[in-house]
């Protein structure tokens, strides 16, 4: 779907035209009704004053309506203006809040369908200020623009019309006047649109910079960083002010204007027609004349102004919006035609490649991701079979985590062939791809939320599948009875799980793998923050497979493991090893063969025993050293 801005100013315009036909109807219908109100006013009041008859709109029958009915006539016919425009009010109303919704909607499934490197690095309140400011701007076009559209653009046809057929006004001189406040209100509302635009940047960029406070106010008050972050947050606050108060003054001055345009346009035909007309001017013609200058075309002078600054200002919101709309990954999966069925195996069953061949569960060949001209992955090829243990490890930055991440479609990798079990992953949708996986992140994701909903990945889950939950739980070595978690399952557990050490995040993230039970897990050291006894432990209840050590093996045991690790004493536990350095696949075995094959492996395993040891053992102390300011020192020590 075209995501450009006039595009998208064409669908806001045009979806469910129907709608919009309906509201033309309706203002236009206003407009007469408005119109019809002061003319049999007038007809009323020079019958009373025994001036000739008036031929209304050539209509002689009118003339023969009692004095009685004109007045029940002009009622119903100001009635019928207001309740047709406040229709249009309604409409517009309800056509606004659906394309929120249709946006939105638009907006996130894009949103969820990039990856990470497609946003642009765009923050995150960026993109919650398009939701919450820019959906509603652009919106704003159905809300508020069209109505005062159609409010402005009939009054300023047939107002003027009935002015010069009716009422003899002359031409000459309504129309220059009528450009010339048409002029004004545009320069004004031009400006008043750069200061509304200026107002959503700042507030996006202030929306940005207290998310960025509220998530690492420990790290940066720690760092010694408060003074300096919330000095930016001020300036970025005053500007906003400055800025607010320069629209208020604007705003103001377009009302005011607005305002006295009709007492002066009044002022101004009365005297043309005083000094233009022969005749002496009926008491039904004076009142029709005030009438429709100060009623009925007071709303469109009043409202002309921010109908420009309204439409100016959804203008800025709808690029804003298309902006967004029109970011795209780099190689993108292709997609099949049709949703393809799920295929699952088990270790007992599952398909077979020929010749009783069992087909493995991941088949890779030719992974390579490139993003801006850097490899970051080359030529990496490898197999997993169906409930296989493997580790993948190497030094920072050789693209362990990257090749998880390739692997659900998140960073736009490319492969000469990739296969899971008997489907050809390069044509699944990517939400059915993940719907093989379950991933653990190194920072476990927790809701705000309760702890059986955490688990359970689900807000509003019932009680019925606490079972599963505990049993989950128990083995992800999280034991109810001794964690701080004094409501059990109901126990509400902060935003970003503020409530839960490290440990206890990579425990509750486990748990929620073992409840969904996906053919692949994939484990980006998840097992960091644990202590050893712990981590023990959850290989043996999950992660093992059959072995003397562990008998049957752990809970997982069906199931495909990768994980990505820095700890020695795992390596010697897992079926297989994937050895990875600058982006490469260098070399791949179980532990006892790489030890004896690869020197890199070697030095690669002493680097992580030297880093154990050094880890256990107590700093020596310095006592020639002065420590004045302990959080500078903490900040200096975790920045370098």
């Amino acid at each position: 779907m075209n995501a450009s801005p006039r595009h998208l100013l064409l669908e806001i315009l045009f979806t469910r035209f129907w709608v919009r036909a309906l509201m033309l109807t309706m203002g236009l219908l206003s407009a007469v009704c408005g119109l019809l109100g002061p003319l049999f006013q007038k007809v009323f009041l020079d019958r009373l004053s025994g001036a000739a008859q008036f031929s209304f709109l050539q209509f002689e029958s009118v003339n023969q309506i009692p004095q009685w009915g004109l007045l029940v006539l002009t009622f119903l016919s100001l009635l019928g203006a207001l309740a047709f425009y406040q229709g249009v009010i309604y409409l517009g109303t309800r056509e606004s809040l659906w394309m929120q919704r249709h946006l939105s909607q638009r907006l996130y499934d894009h949103t969820l369908s990039l990856r990470t490197e497609s946003l642009h690095g765009k923050p995150v309140g960026e993109i919650v200020s398009i939701y919450t400011i820019d959906v509603p701007g652009a919106t704003i076009l159905l809300e508020q623009s069209l109505p005062q559209f159609l409010g402005i653009l009939f009054p300023l046809l047939l107002g003027p019309w009935a002015l010069v057929t009716f009422l003899s006004v002359p031409a000459s001189i309504l129309m220059p006047f009528l450009a010339v406040v048409l002029v004004l209100n545009f320069l004004l509302a031009f400006r008043q649109s750069k200061f509304f635009f200026q107002f959503k940047r700042l507030a996006a960029d202030r929306v940005g910079y207290v998310n960025e406070w509220i998530q690492n106010m420990r790290t940066l008050r720690i760092l010694g960083w408060i003074a300096a972050f919330e000095a930016k947050m001020f300036h970025v606050r005053k500007v906003e002010t400055r800025n607010r108060i320069q629209m208020l003054n604007n705003g103001q001055t377009m009302n005011g204007i607005a305002s006295s345009i009709t007492f002066v346009l009044n002022v101004v035909l009365i005297s043309v027609l005083l000094h233009s007309q022969s005749e002496p001017i009926t008491s039904g013609t004076l009142l029709a004349l005030l009438w429709i200058v100060a009623v009925f075309m007071t709303r469109p002078f009043r409202q002309m102004p921010w109908f420009f600054t309204f439409v100016f200002d959804a203008w800025t919101s709808i690029k804003r919006i298309s902006e967004l709309l029109q970011l795209r990954n780099r190689e993108p999966l292709p997609r099949s035609r049709e949703f393809q069925k799920l295929i699952s195996w088990s270790a007992a069953g599952g398909g077979t490649g020929g010749a009783d061949t069992p087909v493995p569960a991941l088949r890779v060949r030719g992974l390579s991701l490139d993003i801006d001209g850097h490899h970051l992955l080359h030529d990496i090829n490898f197999d997993v079979k169906v409930g296989e243990f493997l580790a993948i490890v190497g030094e920072v930055g050789s693209g362990k985590s990257l090749l998880l991440y390739s692997l659900m479609g998140e960073t736009g990798a490319t492969f000469e062939q990739y296969w899971i079990g008997e489907n050809d992953a390069r044509r699944l949708p990517l939400d059915q791809l993940r719907q093989f996986y379950t991933f653990v992140p190194q920072e476990g994701f927790i809701m705000s939320a309760s702890l059986r909903e955490n688990v359970a990945f689900n807000y509003h889950v019932g009680t019925e599948h606490d079972d599963n939950i505990r049993a989950s739980l128990r083995r992800a070595q999280f034991d109810i009875d001794k964690e701080r978690v004094e409501n059990g399952l109901d126990t509400e557990i902060g935003e970003r799980g503020v409530n839960l050490s490290g440990g206890q995040k990579q425990r509750v993230s486990l748990a929620r793998v073992d409840f969904y039970q996906s053919p692949i897990v994939l484990l980006d050291d998840c097992l960091s923050a644990v202590d050893v006894d712990t981590e023990k432990k959850l290989i043996r209840d999950l992660l093992a497979g059959p072995s003397p050590a562990v008998g049957d093996g752990g809970g997982w045991k069906n199931r495909s493991r990768l994980l990505v690790t820095h700890r020695l004493s795992v390596l010697r536990q897992v079926d297989r090893i994937l050895f990875m350095e600058q982006g490469r696949l260098k070399a791949e075995g179980r532990f006892e063969d790489l030890m004896r094959s690869s020197a890199e492996f070697r030095e690669y395993t002493a680097s992580l025993e030297r880093h154990e040891v050094s880890s256990t053992q107590p700093p020596k102390p310095e006592p020639e050293t002065v420590i004045e300011d302990p959080a500078v020192d903490l900040g200096e020590g975790q920045e370098g």
